[in-house]
């Protein structure tokens, strides 16, 4: 057998090989990623239409010419904004709640359970909402040792509602709380977190609890108002 026979069964032989590697299907990601990046893509217009605001609503600024600074006084400033940023590293605003604390940065809050203690330290039972508006059926579920997700969808509207179940000792998210205030409000079982994240063009609200064993959040693209009954409808 000469070189150029050999070559030639060798190359049949590789594309035999990989043939289905170039018949495979698309990959289609599952709806728990769609509905995440929707979720981006709705921030991320929200924070658009924002800055747009601020920039019509900022009056126009002439050009001023300041005096330049001697040597001398650059040092001084410098040495002033050392001294003060030596000050604010150790300035740390802590958000203290019936359930939750945290810490709370200039863009975000850090949230922790409060009380752990002789909680269960894996997912014992599975908590699900009884009642739920017309139109929201079960999507999908997801399940691990830590953590039980749930997610509702009204295949009308493609309004969702996400719920998250979480052993306490592994809750600590980072809630966006730059534009949005972070405060308590009372349903059927005591108080609960909410951030309200609705504007004109789009609702979504943020709820977050203790119920006992586990701590529960509700993402729903809901009004601050109806999430609020949803949970009231709900046994915790």
């Amino acid at each position: 057998m000469n070189e150029k026979i050999f070559k030639s069964i060798l190359e049949k032989a590789v594309l035999n090989e990989y043939a289905d590697i170039d018949n495979t299907p698309d990959h289609k990601f599952s709806l728990k990623h769609r509905i995440a990046m929707k979720r981006i893509f709705a921030r991320y217009e929200r924070n658009v239409r924002k800055l747009c605001k601020s920039e019509i609503a900022e009056p126009t600024r002439t050009t001023t010419y300041r005096p330049i600074h001697s040597i001398r006084q650059k040092l001084l400033i410098a040495m002033l904004i050392i001294i003060l940023m030596s000050f604010l590293v150790g300035w740390v605003v802590v958000y203290v709640s019936s359930n939750f604390h945290g810490t709370v940065y200039h863009d975000y809050t850090q949230i922790t359970a409060k009380n752990y203690k002789d909680c269960p330290q894996t997912i014992e039972y599975k908590f699900a909402l009884m009642n739920v508006p017309s139109g929201f059926e079960v999507e999908e579920t997801d399940l691990s040792s830590i953590h039980y997700y749930t997610l509702y969808m009204n295949s009308s509207t493609q309004q969702t509602i996400e719920v998250r179940q979480w052993v306490k000792t592994k809750f600590e998210p980072k809630y966006n709380t730059e534009h949005y205030k972070l405060e308590e409000v009372n349903v059927s079982s005591g108080t609960a977190l909410c951030i309200d994240f609705s504007d004109t063009a789009y609702k979504q609200t943020l709820m977050v609890w203790d119920n006992g064993d586990y701590i529960i959040e509700v993402l729903a693209d809901l009004d601050k108002e109806s999430t609020i009954d949803l949970l009231k409808m709900n046994k915790f």
